[in-house]
């Protein structure tokens, strides 16, 4: 669904959606944002409600918006912030999983 943005002329005109007719050149007036959709929260399966159930889903499980993520950079897949240790551990335990993994159905 593509977002909409209605126009209510302070002089009492009729209103309109924005682009369909010359914009005002100035703003005289209030803005009305609508409130969030409900939702049911992938991370704790629960329902809220509106901007107060996303603040109290967000603090509940300390988590955030991903609007508020926009403008950070990327993190590519060739960024590794481990140190050398925790890399040969990493790998040590994978190599231990693996040949587990191949023996449980060998024998």
């Amino acid at each position: 669904m593509t977002r909409q943005i209605w126009v209510y002329p302070s002089d009492g005109g009729e209103p309109y959606l924005k682009g369909t007719r010359e914009e005002l050149t100035s703003f005289h007036g209030v803005v009305v944002l609508p409130d969030l959709p409900d939702f049911h929260s992938p991370v704790d399966g629960r329902h809220y409600s509106g901007r107060a159930g996303m603040r109290e889903h967000n603090l509940r499980n300390s988590v955030v918006p991903v609007e508020d993520l926009k403008g950070l950079p990327y993190l590519t897949t060739d960024t590794d912030v481990r140190s050398s240790q925790e890399k040969r551990d990493y790998a040590q335990k994978r190599k231990e999983l693996i040949i587990n993994g191949v023996f449980k159905h060998v024998t």
